[in-house]
């Protein structure tokens, strides 16, 4: 004990330890190796530990600067439960993370003290010593003190283990722990220098991102995440594969804390679990509060019970002759309490509230109902696209809905076109190509939408076989410029094609766009370059005056 002298730990902007000098195991009680990656408030008594929070957490003005120099007593709690009172000085680091600062202790007793003095709850998780959901918290809180100073976003992966019950089942504690504890190293090995790693539950783990672009970060980052995950696993010579479920929510630092932003990523962890597992979803960025949510499902259920949402229509046109070939139902919704409700919104809810089978059979009597009008009163010979969820998808009412609907307002099954997103192929493939062939025996088209943004596996287009395939405008709105682009867009195209699929697409804005996309061999487009989205009677009036116009005229 008497080799205790002053050390210094340079600790991260999330306050956990990125460094410690040689001096700082024996007044610690730990290998410098064990330190790195703790959350320094682990290391301090409970009273130390309101004071160290002053460094990273504001006081009553969000705006108030950290302080550049810092002076306190600390009491250092040891790896073998004994303490040692010291004299702590922080110095802000030049350098900005990691090393945000550099804290300084020395102690102030020769030998460590032990007595009966409760030492704070843990921060760090015992199988994996990564930061626990207490810790996860501290993480998360410093993380938006500093994020607020600074104008930066957070973002937060909400990973969970897809069925590893049966891995505890058919394998044991044992082994289950190992892959635990391999699943965190794997995750830290690949979030080292980039981001947070925690373990907040059993099979749970968190990776927290601050930073200007943070959302577009883990956008780049989840996809290698996900591939890393999937790598087997050798443990006690047995092979095992796991896969995750990611959900990521993205906030402004300011105006948020750690129960919403981890309300939010869970909720979109437990949309990637219905999209089918081994999968992520990205929470929209407007997601409504749970008391909000709670107010959307209960007018949302009034709504759909008397009639009171609305479809808008966005025309797709023939790129080659420039005819109007079908359009596309979107849903809106105008509340006399809520106002302008956001799809990207009231879907989410509408899902895990159990509305959207009532909602989406709406949507399907609806559009059929607006085609058979516009074929009376028009003449107008071309589909209706509607979008299906993947919840409808797996109830198994899909097919009756489809068939009411055209059966209710006289529509032959030509007249309707079905789009479903490829992230919803994911859950029961089998099943969803088999229904696929008996809806187009029918007559019925089936689009894959979005095609390239979800879960990409070309078997679901072997044995989906759709009638269409519609290229995410992330794809599109570059072509004329990006090589990479015009690559993806030609490999989709010639794909399609030799399936027997088209191609449509989306969110093409200009002419060089279109242009190029003509050259590529694109069947089909939409786009605010040919018409926006417009309720019935206004795209009524766009058919009228477009009707046999090459390349209709753009209507805001």
């Amino acid at each position: 004990m008497n080799s205790m002298g002053p050390c210094a730990l340079y600790v991260s902007a999330c306050g956990t330890i990125e460094h410690a000098d040689a001096a700082a195991p024996a007044l610690l009680g730990m290998d410098a190796k064990a330190l790195l990656g703790q959350l320094v408030l682990n290391r301090v008594d409970g009273p130390s530990r309101e004071r160290l929070r002053e460094l990273w957490l504001p006081g009553e003005d969000p705006a108030q600067e950290a302080p550049p120099s810092w002076r306190h007593d600390l009491t250092v709690l040891r790896a073998d439960g004994s303490r040692v009172p010291t004299c702590a000085t922080a110095h802000r680091s030049a350098d900005g993370e990691p090393g945000y600062l550099v804290l300084e202790l020395t102690p102030l007793v020769r030998r460590a003290l032990r007595d009966d003095v409760q030492a704070p709850e843990s921060l760090h998780d015992a199988l994996t010593g990564l930061p626990n959901r207490r810790g996860a918290r501290e993480v998360i809180d410093a993380a938006l003190a500093i994020g607020s100073r600074n104008g930066q976003t957070l973002s937060v992966a909400c990973i969970d283990i897809d069925n590893f019950r049966s891995v505890n089942e058919g394998y044991g504690h044992d082994v289950a722990e190992s892959v635990l504890r391999s699943i965190g190293a794997r995750l830290s090995a690949l979030a080292h220098g980039y981001c947070r790693v925690c373990r907040t539950a059993g099979d749970e783990f968190l990776v927290v991102r601050r930073g200007a672009d943070s959302a577009e970060d883990m956008r780049g980052f989840v996809p290698q995440l996900i591939s890393r995950l999937q790598e087997p696993l050798e443990i006690d010579g047995q092979t095992l594969i796991v896969t995750a479920s990611i959900g990521i929510a993205t906030h402004a630092c300011r105006g948020v804390d750690f129960d919403a932003l981890m309300q939010r990523a869970s909720h979109a962890m437990s949309r990637a679990k219905r999209l089918g597992r081994n999968t992520w979803y990205f929470a929209p960025v407007d997601v409504a509060p749970s008391l909000q949510q709670q107010a959307i499902k209960t007018r949302l259920h009034r709504a759909i019970e008397h009639n009171r949402l609305t479809l808008h229509y966005q025309p797709i046109v023939d790129l080659e002759s420039g005819s109007l070939r079908s359009l596309e139902a979107l849903m809106r919704w105008n509340d006399e309490q809520l106002g302008q409700v956001s799809p990207a919104v009231f879907i989410p809810v509408a899902e895990e509230s159990g509305l959207m089978a009532a909602l989406g059979a709406w949507a399907l009597r609806e559009a059929c109902g607006q085609a058979a009008r516009w074929q009376r009163e028009l003449d107008l010979g071309c589909p209706i696209a509607v979008n299906i969820s993947a919840v409808q998808l797996q109830r198994g009412e899909l097919e009756q809905d489809v068939l009411r609907a055209l059966d209710l307002h006289g529509l032959r099954p030509g007249m309707l076109e079905l789009e479903v997103t490829e992230s919803a192929l994911i859950h029961d493939g089998a099943h969803l190509a088999d229904m696929s062939r008996r809806l187009q025996a029918l007559g019925i088209g089936v689009a894959i939408d979005d095609f390239g943004t979800g879960y990409s596996n070309l078997l679901y287009l072997k044995h989906f076989h759709p009638s269409k395939i519609k290229i995410d405008r992330s794809f599109v709105h570059d072509l004329a410029n990006d090589r990479e682009d015009r690559a993806i867009v030609r490999a989709v195209i010639d794909m399609a094609h030799a399936i027997g699929a088209a191609v449509v697409a989306e969110g093409v804005e200009t002419t060089e766009v279109r242009d190029a996309l003509r050259q590529l061999g694109c069947d089909e487009a939409q786009g605010y370059l040919f018409a926006r989205p417009a309720a019935a009677d206004q795209v009524g009036d766009w058919l009228r005056l477009n009707s046999g116009q090459r390349y209709p005229a753009r209507v805001a």
